[in-house]
């Protein structure tokens, strides 16, 4: 009994050992560690994290794109504090603004702020898995924090249809009284209990998150595999958004905005983004969460009510022809890169500075607060090597 009861012991110590030095090997890795969420709901989303807080982002196995970065004192990643009262542009969107897989300076808020010569009143306002309800949440703390002197979106697939499901730790639309009603259901807490205190220590793992995040590795897809539904089709995580449901989001939205900011509907642009992947070749198109009918609904609907639209699809699909440059980290990351941002800043200093049209005035103007730099002039894209 005592022998096997040994050999036992030394397995298990043996065991310890091996993870404790892959556990070592990876934490000098770039393991991608995401973004640690602010306990305080009240202030979520503008404090995304607690300030200060360190991150690292890769993506796949072999950790590629590797990126790391300290947030600020909003606990939105940028390189400088934001101040309160501050009157900056704000650009506001999910993990596309929150552009962990980019370096700062590649950002669209941070070569908007080299545009106008005001490196640092451009704030990104993104938070990863955010949609058209969180926006305008995050829109009406941004009204009192920093009285923004005009605001961008980036509007990405399923902000619309996402803004109906309730989702744990986001604000949400309920159709109430023949209106839309936003709702915020907060995040579990951590809590003080071991159980609780366990469960963040095994999160904080470098072990975890590489196969969490890195590997995508879940226990029920293990537990798929088991029952024989691993090549299956994935189910929907949610029910299927009617169209009309959508176009009402998207009326909530466009109201909302110019109320909620305290701005007029020219001081804020939308960028509407397209499946790139689409553009460079068809075949490699993917399913879509929002109806188009509903996404050209989003744009013609804002361009009546005079706010700044632009359609990215058709800027990408000339720029992309005429330069065969991708915009995104193709083929393992849908992500803007440094040129799909640049046209986004493009697009977003068109819009605010010189108007889409003579008889529409931009928004800000050399003088009103944002004086225009000696970069100003949008910069050129450069032409990727190959295409896709």
């Amino acid at each position: 009994m005592r022998r096997p009861l040994s050999r036992l012991c030394w397995f298990v110590a043996g065991a310890l050992v091996v993870l404790a030095i892959l556990e070592l090997g990876l934490s000098l890795l770039p393991v991608s560690t995401g973004m640690r969420r602010s306990d305080d709901s009240a202030r979520w989303p503008l404090q995304n994290t607690p300030p200060h807080s360190p991150y690292s982002y890769s993506i796949t196995w072999a950790m590629l794109n590797a990126h790391r970065g300290v947030t600020n004192n909003y606990g939105q990643v940028a390189p400088f504090d934001y101040r309160k009262e501050g009157n900056p542009i704000i650009v506001v969107g999910d993990s596309f603004v929150e552009s962990l897989m980019n370096d700062y300076s590649d950002t669209l808020q941070a070569q908007l702020g080299r545009m106008t010569g005001r490196t640092e009143s451009v704030y990104g306002l993104g938070v990863s898995g955010m949609s058209a309800s969180d926006y305008v949440a995050l829109s009406r703390q941004a009204r009192d924090e920093f009285k923004p002197s005009a605001a961008i979106y980036v509007v990405t697939d399923g902000d619309l249809s996402e803004s109906l499901q309730r989702v744990q730790g986001t604000y949400f639309l309920v159709p109430r009284g023949g209106e839309l009603v936003l709702e915020y259901l907060p995040a579990r807490g951590h809590g003080d209990g071991l159980g609780s205190r366990l469960r963040q220590y095994v999160a904080d793992l470098s072990m975890h998150r590489y196969l969490q995040v890195n590997l995508q590795f879940s226990l029920g897809k293990v537990l798929d595999g088991f029952k024989g539904t691993a090549g299956m089709p994935a189910p929907s995580g949610a029910p299927a958004i009617a169209l009309a449901e959508q176009r009402a989001v998207a009326d909530w939205f466009l109201s909302e905005l110019p109320q909620t900011l305290g701005l007029p509907s020219r001081c804020v642009a939308l960028l509407v983004d397209t499946d790139r992947y689409a553009i460079y070749r068809s075949e490699l198109a993917s399913p879509r969460k929002d109806s188009p009918a509903a996404r050209e609904y989003l744009i013609r609907r804002a361009r009546e009510l005079g706010f700044g639209v632009s359609d990215l699809e058709s800027v990408f699909r000339s720029r992309f022809t005429r330069d065969h440059v991708r915009f995104d980290h193709f083929p393992i990351d849908r992500h803007w890169n440094r040129a799909g941002h640049a046209v986004g800043a493009q697009e977003a200093y068109r819009l605010l500075f010189r108007g889409p049209a003579a008889d529409r005035p931009a928004c800000l103007t050399a003088g009103q607060g944002m004086p225009l730099g000696q970069d100003a002039a949008p910069a050129t894209i450069k032409s990727s090597r190959g295409s896709p």
